[in-house]
């Protein structure tokens, strides 16, 4: 940690304590939702609505974090944030909570989103030193499972069975805090000014020209719309999975995915070492392979104990691909397009994430509550054989070798 400083140490601090608010709201909201309906196509709109803002917005949100000091940017989108969960606290204590609303808070939860989750990405290669940066989003990584998948669930789980507002409550103060620590972080930043003449459309175009033109970055991030496509068919009716198939109560349910948290947490904890022993392209690759045997394995099992070890298989596996996607994307890309680069990058990997939901809440409602699972097997295994000459070792080497010519 002393290596990277002590401004890292306050937006980590910032990350580790939203991430556990996260966690509490990331298994109460699911739970609040199938209260209030039990519809496999209705669930799933909870989710859709949350993941739709990355379709419509993460170009644009990216274009107009490079214009913008990226730190106040995070500072305001985490009170927005805390205000929109304090409301739906307030109407789930009262006994006014209803679907219709809890899709618009989802909705603009995502918006705000779009621009935290950019400027946080750009914002970290001025306080980082390059080649410290997957060290810094190994531990990012660290604290992200740790909050928002290991400690986070179940708690919330247990919170939302006690007094069903308790955790949003909880969620709501903790991006309040995490506003305060980011506000600390000092950095000498000057926010790019518009090139005369040049319209909003223009930068945004100019993003997404830069990320088709780098063949490693434009196949990873067809690679993450896939994965995100097929895993968010799953998410979205994972809770009633949970509790019809696996027969799990809110309890259970809080535990399960806390063994995906214990994954993600063990795997950030050396990711960094394993990527620089195998290298990125061999991690990346095996995770995508990975991911295909454990869902063709989810979707088999009627045994909670089964798929929570699959699910800690899987924590390993989605912290290796991160440490390596979004390292690469920082280190090559210039400071000037990062917000834009990042913003067109998840518009694919993301923007993904509410087709997913929508369509594997329909299939789930056609076909059983397996077929999600049984689709995402099929097509990670169809992503890989497809990328596996385009994102290797080599090619990623050359890439970063390319984008160091190109920084200052």
């Amino acid at each position: 940690m002393a290596r990277l400083g002590r401004r890292f140490g306050y937006l980590l601090t910032a990350s580790a304590i939203s991430n556990l608010g996260d966690g509490f709201m990331g298994a109460a909201f699911p739970l609040l939702v199938a209260t209030l309906t039990r519809d496999p196509v209705l669930v799933a709109g909870a989710t859709l609505a949350g993941r739709l803002p990355w379709l419509l917005f993460a170009v644009p949100s990216g274009a107009l974090v490079d214009r913008m000091d990226r730190r106040r940017v995070m500072v305001t989108t985490n009170l927005v944030r805390a205000t929109l969960v304090g409301v739906l606290t307030w109407t789930i204590a009262t006994g006014n909570v209803t679907l219709l609303l809890v899709y618009g808070v989802a909705f603009a939860l995502g918006t705000a989103e779009t621009f935290f989750d950019t400027s946080s990405e750009a914002l970290v290669p001025l306080i980082v030193e390059r080649d410290l940066l997957p060290n810094a989003n190994a531990r990012f990584q660290l604290f992200e499972w740790a909050g928002n998948a290991f400690i986070g669930p179940p708690l919330g789980a247990a919170l939302f069975a006690a007094a069903a507002a308790l955790p949003f409550g909880l969620n709501a103060g903790s991006f309040a805090i995490a506003a305060g620590f980011i506000a600390l972080v000092t950095v000498a930043q000057r926010p790019r000014q518009p090139r005369t003449g040049a319209s909003l459309r223009t930068e945004v175009l100019e993003g997404l020209t830069w990320l088709w033109r780098q063949p490693v970055l434009r196949t990873l991030a067809l690679m993450a719309g896939v994965t995100n496509l097929v895993t968010f068919g799953i998410i979205a009716i994972f809770v009633l999975f949970a509790q019809d198939v696996l027969g799990l109560e809110e309890a259970g349910y809080g535990i399960l995915l806390a063994t995906l948290g214990v994954g993600g947490l063990v795997g950030a904890s050396f990711a960094a070492k394993v990527v620089a022993k195998v290298g990125p392209g061999v991690a990346a690759q095996a995770t995508v392979v990975i991911g295909s045997i454990l869902n063709g394995i989810l979707g088999t099992t009627s045994n909670p104990w089964v798929a929570g070890t699959v699910l800690f298989t899987y924590g390993l596996s989605i912290t290796l691909w991160n440490v390596v996607s979004v390292s690469l994307r920082q280190s090559i890309t210039p400071d000037e397009l990062r917000g834009r680069v990042a913003g067109a990058s998840r518009l694919v990997t993301w923007g993904a994430q509410p087709v997913g939901a929508a369509l594997g809440g329909v299939a789930a409602a056609w076909f059983g509550l397996r077929a999600p699972f049984f689709v995402a097997a099929v097509g990670l295994l169809a992503t890989f054989l497809l990328t596996v000459r385009l994102v290797n070792n080599e090619t990623i080497t050359a890439a970063k070798e390319q984008g160091e010519r190109r920084a200052p």
